[in-house]
Order: structure tokens, then C-alpha cells, then sequence
């Protein structure tokens, strides 16, 4: 299987709505993909159709030492969905320390899940530098940063650089800029700073802001099928095609070797 990070050190980035909409728009090019909540947060649902969140999640198994999958399912648009679950402070805190003693807890868990060589499993994670986000770098093959249009994103250069510094030079990554509205002069200079410091690494497309992405979250599906000819639906389409790219050549070079 193919696993794609998306990271980010800034919370309210758009790591959640990513991972459910690039999971949805490549499923329905015939590529399984699953995606995977990471965080006890328990939002990545909501963007896939639930309405509450699902009490038992992979948290809970991996609690038991049990297989993963057994709490997975599919949405109404056959997208693979594995939640992170409900967890007491109790059970957190047991959770956390199962990770900590493990740099490679994440990629054995994953492992684990038995899915084919085409699959795409996409990873929401939690901010980083959470022990999570950084195990599903290591664990990656392709990694997506997110940050949001504001002055925080100029001034975390350094930040996602040691954030990369972590990650194998030969995982392919880009940098996307989340929220951006070009009828703001802020937003405007933000975009500008970060092709100066990201140059080709920044994604040619930015995610703008748009009312059709909780508009179509309300309604549980992608904004896509939702308003198919709002901005941000001709977005997704770009960066979803930007991901299936760098994961062809990913896989191409794999089976080189």
C-alpha cells in the first residue's frame, strides 16, 4: 500500500478536509483508499457522513492488542474509513505510552491492515510535533504539509524545514497553502512569501477558501458532488491529481529498485 501523510505544524490547517476529499476523489478513479483518523479529535467522520463519532475505533482495539480492521467500514461513497475511536484520559494515556516505547508502533499497526499494493491509505494527523505525526512521516511515501493563508505560515519556514529533516530525502512532498482568498492583500503577500521560500516544493494550486466545504460537510460528502463547479471542488480536483502523480512515480521507482 501507499501511505500519504498529511502534516502540519499549525492546527485549523485543513489536514482533516484534505485527507476526507482526496480520499474521495481518488476512490472514485478506481483506487482503493482508505483513510485513517489519527487523532482523538474524532472530526475526520464528520467529512465522511458520520454524525457523532464511533465509539470503537482502532484506539480501542490497539488498546486490546487486537487487529486494526475489525473497525473499519465504508462510507455511502465507498470510501474505506478507519475512526480513531473513544477513549477515557485513562485509555489515552495507556495509548500514548504504547506509542512512545515504539518509534515504529505506526508502521507495524499499518502493516497489519493487509490492504493491496494499489491501495492509498491517507493519514490525518494530529498537529505536529505529536508522536503520531511524526511516526506517519517516518512511515509515509508521500508527504503533504499544510498551512493556512495568515502570517503564521511564513514564519514557520524553519519549523516544517526540521519537520522534513525527519523524513527520508527520497519521500516526495509538497507544501500546500490552505484557506487563501485572493481578495485579501494579506492573503496575497502570504502566497508570495512562501513561493520565495518554498519555490517548486509549494503546490501549483492553493485550496481557497469557500463556503462549499462546511456546506457540503454538513451534508456528509465531498464538496465535489456537492458544488462540483465551486472553486474550491476545481482545487481538490488539482491537488487530488497532484497526489495520484507523485504516487504513480513513487510506485514506479519502488518497482524499479
Amino acid at each position: 500500500m501507499h501511505c500519504i501523510a498529511i502534516v502540519s505544524p499549525l492546527g485549523g490547517s485543513g489536514r482533516t478536509t484534505l485527507v476526507a476529499h482526496l480520499a474521495s476523489l481518488l476512490h472514485q478513479s478506481d483506487q482503493p483508499c482508505l483513510a485513517v483518523d489519527l487523532s482523538p479529535q474524532n472530526h475526520l467522520g464528520m467529512y465522511l457522513g458520520q454524525i457523532q463519532p464511533v465509539p470503537e475505533g482502532w484506539g480501542n482495539l490497539a488498546l486490546q492488542d487486537q487487529w486494526w480492521a475489525s473497525n473499519a467500514f465504508e462510507n455511502s461513497n465507498g470510501v474505506g474509513f478507519l475512526p480513531f475511536g473513544v477513549l477515557t484520559p485513562e485509555g489515552l494515556n495507556t495509548l500514548q505510552q504504547l506509542i512512545d516505547q515504539d518509534p515504529q508502533w505506526l508502521v507495524k499497526q499499518l502493516q497489519g491492515l493487509e490492504m493491496n499494493e494499489h491501495s492509498r491509505v491517507f493519514l490525518d494527523t494530529p498537529a505536529w510535533p505529536a508522536p503520531l505525526a511524526q511516526q506517519a512521516m517516518h512511515c509515509a511515501d508521500l508527504l503533504l504539509f499544510t498551512l493556512d493563508a495568515s502570517l503564521r505560515a511564513c514564519q514557520s519556514f524553519d519549523l516544517v524545514t526540521a519537520m522534513l529533516s525527519q523524513a527520508s530525502s527520497a519521500v516526495p512532498r509538497g507544501v500546500l497553502l490552505t484557506g487563501f482568498d485572493a481578495r485579501r492583500e494579506s492573503h496575497r503577500t502570504v502566497l508570495r512569501t512562501l513561493r520565495q521560500q518554498w519555490g517548486d516544493v509549494l503546490l501549483p494550486y492553493v485550496l481557497h477558501d469557500d463556503e462549499s466545504i462546511p456546506a457540503a460537510q454538513a451534508q456528509g460528502t465531498c464538496v465535489n458532488w456537492h458544488a462540483p463547479h465551486a472553486q474550491s471542488a476545481h482545487d481538490l480536483q488539482g491537488i487530488a491529481g497532484w497526489v495520484a502523480k507523485h504516487s504513480v512515480v513513487r510506485v514506479a521507482e519502488a518497482v524499479a529498485v
